[in-house]
């Protein structure tokens, strides 16, 4: 693979990652509420989902899943659930203001597996792989070599982005003086998840 190849990918992913989605939502609502930590374990979470579907691409099932009405209409529908139970936990969660005391292991862990489920459950990441990652494989036996370069690339991006996303909505959080305030974000947050599970409700296998 060429530098210009990999320079190539690497506008191509962030752009990919950066387009505002569920992954951003979560790590932004993790993020005004818990801080950068709890910023960087969703992103962290995000970053496992994206080692997961590059194991998929390596093993050739991502092409499987995304060709396969079935599959897709089952993670669709996991997906679409799994939004609007978010939704229904950010409209019923305590409205506290900044809290960037430290994470305890449970906690985390908890950000994490979540930021994790939203990317696996949500079946448009697996055509994603389909769409982006066959243009800057050269085949052959570069294959491998290659596409453990996109890989790393793509994990490392992906963590630093939904990190920036979440530590952003952190210091926006500072902001958030009163209850009410913070009712009104949380509040915003469960709008914007149901959205998304609506929209990926509504969403075709094409």
């Amino acid at each position: 693979m060429t530098v210009e190849t990999w320079f190539a990918f690497v506008i191509v992913w962030t752009a990919f990652v950066a387009f505002p989605g569920p992954n951003a939502v979560y790590a932004m609502a993790v993020g005004s509420r818990r801080g950068s930590t709890a910023a960087g374990a969703a992103a962290a979470g995000f970053a496992f989902a994206v080692a997961v579907y590059v194991s998929l691409v390596a093993l050739g099932l991502i092409a499987f899943l995304a060709a396969s009405a079935a599959a897709f209409e089952a993670l669709r529908w996991f997906g679409v659930g799994y939004l609007f139970w978010l939704a229904w936990q950010a409209w019923r969660s305590d409205p506290d203001t900044l809290d960037e005391s430290g994470l305890n292991v449970p906690e985390a862990g908890g950000i994490f597996s979540r930021a994790a489920l939203i990317s696996l459950t949500n079946p448009k990441s697996a055509l994603a792989y389909v769409l982006v990652y066959p243009p800057f494989l050269t085949g052959g036996a570069a294959f491998n070599h290659d596409l453990l370069i996109l890989g790393l690339t793509s994990v490392a991006l992906s963590f630093l982005v939904y990190t920036l996303y979440g530590a952003g909505a952190g210091r926006l959080g500072r902001l958030i003086r009163s209850r009410r305030q913070a009712l009104v974000r949380n509040r915003c947050f469960a709008v914007i998840f149901a959205a998304g599970g609506a929209a990926l409700a509504i969403a075709e296998h094409r």
